[in-house]
């Protein structure tokens, strides 16, 4: 509401798909099976969402083959870049140095960490260019990184933050978590940039229903 759009939520225990949908946002949550990219690395004693995984990859396909827009939070990232054919690190404490985050749900939350945003790229038109500072929330990363989509930000250590397709209007994947940053205006951008799209969408239907 606060950015002018109406959410619908779509879960496994309620999996429907509402034909009116002008875009699909995907939120954070638990890890994505690795078995999804071909990865072994199974965290033990962990329990892994594959019934959400399949929802969320079958709601991917339907928003993209309609062009619609999509906004993906944390694991929706990562879930874009496996659905694009990519792969992810599963634990980045192994991979990257200077990997010092907090380890409590509250301290991730506060934490803060500073990522660089390419010029030119639709988190730039609702960031700003440049150095900006972000929470971190994430034990998983981009690896592999997928068909048709680029990065957009890091961090100092390499650790990818954002993606962005190439080859569609507007879809986005964030590593951070910007509805944990709603009281900033550079994040209520992100979310209103977002709904400005689906809203632009949804005139072009509207107006070539019209002439047919």
């Amino acid at each position: 509401w606060i950015v002018g759009a109406r959410s619908v939520n779509i879960t496994p225990s309620k999996p429907s798909i509402n034909k009116n949908i002008q875009g699909l946002v995907l939120s954070g949550g638990t890890d994505i099976s690795p078995l999804l990219y071909n990865n072994t690395d199974i965290k033990e004693n962990y329990s892994y969402d594959p019934d959400r995984d399949q929802l969320e990859l079958t709601l991917l396909k339907y928003a993209k083959d309609r062009n619609l827009p999509i906004l993906c939070i944390c694991r929706g990232a990562q879930l874009l870049n496996v659905f694009e054919g990519g792969t992810l690190f599963t634990d980045i404490r192994r991979i990257f140095a200077n990997v010092e985050y907090p380890t409590s749900l509250l301290a991730k939350i506060f934490f803060r960490k500073k990522i660089v945003i390419n010029e030119n790229s639709k988190l730039a038109d609702a960031f700003g260019s440049g150095e900006v500072e972000v929470n971190s929330l994430h034990t998983q990363s981009i690896d592999t990184l997928g068909d048709d989509l680029e990065v957009t930000s890091r961090e100092d250590n390499g650790i990818v933050q954002s993606v962005e397709h190439t080859k569609k209007q507007y879809i986005v994947g964030v590593q951070f978590h910007p509805e944990l940053l709603i009281y900033r205006k550079d994040a209520r951008s992100l979310f209103s940039n977002f709904v400005d799209e689906c809203k632009k969408l949804s005139l072009r239907i509207h107006n070539r229903s019209r002439r047919e």
